[in-house]
């Protein structure tokens, strides 16, 4: 069983969610724009707005460091260039809290409805992209992942609690990867498909000290996991002292 809580819209836990800040960015540009936030003839937004969101919203793996600086360094980011960026705009699109009219994205009665408080836009945003998002669903359907929402958050409230690596995760609900392979396919569409949407709603965090792959990432449960979601009860662990 899993359901959520309501936050208030003060809590500075909420800003610790990279979906908050880029909601917030964006729902700042429409209120300073009313003619519409600028787009490209192929409706993406401007190189502007782009470099505007990459220092304000600072999202992780998505920071001006990883961006201009990093391994493969883009000097004039698109909008495709920045996954999140793209993604949460198609689904603002989707979910018609947005829409696009003569190369301007304009708020939509939904979406003034849905910025009413900051806590009710991470809410009906955050739910759509963990359970509905299309890029994400079509990503589920695609790779056959076993399993449900109810299962995916009550194990990982318990194995997530200190901290779990994507090997580990994946081996808990799907049991041990096959012999002589190198890359576990599992572990790619389980962080695709429930382990990102996570962090980027800010419930987990995501640790690459150890490593860059999948396997080796550490997630670790952040204070909005408790105070936003409602899961099954769980048992306290036994503490055996010698």
């Amino acid at each position: 069983m899993y359901d959520f809580k309501k936050i208030p819209d003060d809590d500075v836990m909420l800003d610790s969610s990279p979906l908050v800040r880029m909601l917030e960015f964006l729902h700042t540009e429409l209120q300073k724009k009313p003619k519409g936030i600028a787009l490209t003839k192929s409706t993406a937004f401007q190189r502007r707005t782009v470099a505007e969101a990459i220092s304000q919203i600072q999202w992780p793996d998505w920071t001006e460091q990883e961006i201009y600086h990093g391994i493969m360094p883009i000097k004039v980011p698109d909008e495709h260039h920045i996954r999140p960026l793209l993604i949460v705009h198609d689904l603002l699109l989707h979910i018609r809290v947005v829409r696009n009219y003569k190369s301007r994205l304009l708020l939509t009665r939904k979406g003034t409805a849905t910025f009413a408080s900051r806590f009710n836009s991470f809410d009906i945003v955050a739910q759509e992209l963990l359970f509905r998002a299309p890029y994400f669903d079509v990503s589920h359907q695609r790779d056959g992942l076993l399993g449900s929402w109810d299962i995916w958050l009550n194990v990982l409230d318990v194995e997530a609690d200190t901290g779990v690596s994507g090997q580990k995760i994946t081996e808990t609900f799907y049991g041990p990867a096959p012999v002589n392979t190198a890359y576990d396919l599992r572990t790619s569409t389980l962080y695709d498909r429930v382990l990102m949407p996570l962090v980027w709603c800010g419930l987990l965090t995501e640790n690459m000290d150890i490593g860059r792959r999948l396997s080796e990432r550490v997630y670790t449960k952040t204070a909005l996991w408790g105070s936003y979601l409602k899961l099954d009860p769980k048992q306290p662990k036994l503490r055996i002292v010698h």
